[in-house]
């Protein structure tokens, strides 16, 4: 028989506050979330998500009205990546007077899986499902949650793309980042590919493989196009197999890319100080890279597509003050667009903070 937790927050039961709740509105802030919150809120892309959340029902702690959620932006950082419109069993601890936060490891769950804890903080009786074996539980309830995407890849002459990545990226409108669920064993030597447990939504399904020798990768959106616009969206259904979708990729070349940034003329060299560089979609196949590894002020990019991206620089705390040093604090970030065509350097250049 399975054991039912009803909380869970680093740690069995620890979690002070656990309610109902409808996702109202999600937003993104720069920087970590910051003490006494651990290293968890500290992401790759330096920002975290800001959750407004409606509670329905609060089973402990204090909770009512509309509170506010801190959590990663899930890149790596345990950060929960809530839905907005959505309802969750939310399980969280207070930073502040105004602030909660949760996590992926805290048993925050949508509220459709949340149905035998759900069920014992409600008071209601277990159904005969909650009650199976935690492997039986999940091949017979689990699987009713997601959907899954297979079907097969060519090469634009028809034969079988093998050993590429095959990914569906789910399609928001927010600025957080997108859901990526992939095939874990690349497409198989006939073309074949199979993507399992895939949350309900639309999707840009796509593949990819890079040659790094030669500097080309293969590329492709379903139904068989070479860009972004001209994909068409996928709609995936809880419980609902695909099982033929085939479409083709095409060849292109990749280039490496030099960041070289000056500050009043002279190199720029700082570990603190980054370079991002972000093509205008946002998918699997798209390019977007935060580089802070430079050597004397250059940095570099290596495999980027043909396209056109936002390049900007951009200051990062010290890890352990948690400050910019002040000679960096004085000097404007530099922003520009640009086209990428071939191996190229980009000139970027940080001007006082006070100039025009």
């Amino acid at each position: 028989m399975r054991e039912i937790a009803a909380s869970y927050s680093e740690g069995r039961n620890s979690s002070k506050i656990v309610f109902e709740g409808l996702i109202e509105v999600q937003d993104v802030k720069s920087g970590p979330i910051g003490p006494p919150v651990n290293a968890m809120s500290i992401t790759m892309a330096g920002a975290h998500r800001v959750v407004s959340v409606r509670v329905l029902r609060a089973y402990r702690g204090q909770a009512s009205g509309t509170v506010i959620i801190l959590t990663g932006m899930g890149l790596g950082d345990c950060g929960f990546d809530f839905e907005t419109g959505k309802r969750y069993l939310v399980y969280a601890d207070r930073i502040d007077a105004v602030n909660l936060f949760t996590s992926i490891c805290s048993g925050t769950s949508p509220i459709e899986h949340a149905g035998p804890a759900l069920r014992f903080l409600r008071g209601e009786k277990p159904t005969a499902d909650d009650l199976l074996d935690g492997q039986v539980y999940q091949e017979k309830v689990e699987a009713r949650w997601y959907g899954t995407a297979c079907g097969r890849v060519t090469n634009a002459d028809g034969t079988p793309f093998s050993g590429g990545s095959v990914d569906m990226t789910q399609m928001r409108d927010e600025p957080l980042p997108s859901m990526v669920v992939s095939d874990p064993d690349l497409s198989k030597p006939d073309g074949s590919f199979c993507i399992p447990t895939i949350r309900p939504g639309k999707y840009l399904l796509t593949a990819e493989k890079l040659d790094y020798d030669f500097h080309i990768r293969w590329m492709g959106y379903y139904p068989g196009v070479g860009t972004h616009s001209a994909a068409v969206p996928i709609e995936i259904r809880a419980g609902v197999s695909l099982s033929d979708l085939h479409f083709s990729v095409a060849k292109e070349p990749v280039y490496t890319v030099r960041f070289r940034i000056v500050a009043e003329g002279s190199p720029a060299p700082s570990e603190n100080l980054g370079v991002a560089i972000d093509g205008a979609d946002q998918d699997k196949l798209a390019y977007h890279l935060r580089q802070n590894e430079n050597k004397d002020g250059i940095f570099s990019a290596g495999y980027v597509p043909p396209g056109h991206y936002l390049v900007q620089t951009y200051l990062q705390p010290d890890f352990q003050t948690g400050k910019i040093p002040p000679e960096l604090s004085k000097l404007r970030m530099a922003k520009q667009e640009v086209d990428i065509s071939s191996d190229s350097e980009i000139l970027l250049k940080l001007n006082p903070a006070t100039q025009p």
